[in-house]
């Protein structure tokens, strides 16, 4: 299976994946494998970085093919790993779907641009729903450098509204809806709970 943990800067993404990773390790012939995106250490990460970082200016279809960029080098990585276990991604193309399409990439051909290069689909999307105001307090509690979408508190709000358009249109694949307001112990139960739900 393919998975991936969505949700606004703040929900708990990347604490999401790793732990799911470990509780997946308890299913039956099982390996996961985690993957982070944007992957800064590699390829156009670099730029990506600058970008979200150093305030380098880039367009909207700039930052697109950028971050598709990644999807499309891991996309045999991805369905290879996908064929024996589990890949849980921190983020994927469905980020794109939301950031990129706020910042005026059209969704239609976003999409479009999705089956044309064959980017790997995903089996689900497990979409941490997170207030906005609780995600920034999270956020703001982290001894880490921001960067410009996590001080943006207003494209953060957006961000949230663009994410409850595409999960309940199911955009591009199937999305589930895990409320992430609760501890972190139970919102990762939650995932695995039905997650294993859907493979028995």
């Amino acid at each position: 299976m393919f998975i991936v943990i969505e949700g606004i800067d703040g929900a708990g993404c990347e604490t999401q994946g790793k732990n799911l990773v470990k509780m997946c390790r308890g299913l039956i012939n099982q390996t996961p494998t985690l993957i982070k995106y944007p992957d800064y250490d590699r390829n156009v990460g670099k730029l990506i970085k600058d970008f979200l970082y150093q305030n380098k200016n880039l367009s909207a279809e700039q930052q697109f093919l950028l971050y598709s960029l990644q999807f499309l080098m891991d996309k045999g990585l991805i369905a290879e790993k996908r064929k024996s276990g589990i890949v849980i991604a921190d983020r994927y193309f469905t980020t794109a779907l939301c950031y990129q399409t706020l910042e005026g990439v059209d969704l239609k051909k976003a999409l479009q641009f999705a089956n044309d290069f064959q980017i790997e689909k995903p089996d689900l999307v497990f979409y941490l729903d997170v207030n906005p105001e609780t995600a920034i307090k999270r956020k703001f509690g982290e001894d880490k450098e921001k960067n410009r979408r996590e001080k943006d508190f207003e494209f953060i709000r957006k961000t949230y509204k663009q994410y409850q358009i595409l999960v309940e249109k199911q955009v591009w694949t199937k999305w589930i809806n895990i409320n992430g307001n609760k501890s972190v112990d139970e919102v990762t139960k939650d995932i695995y709970n039905k997650l294993t739900s859907l493979k028995t």
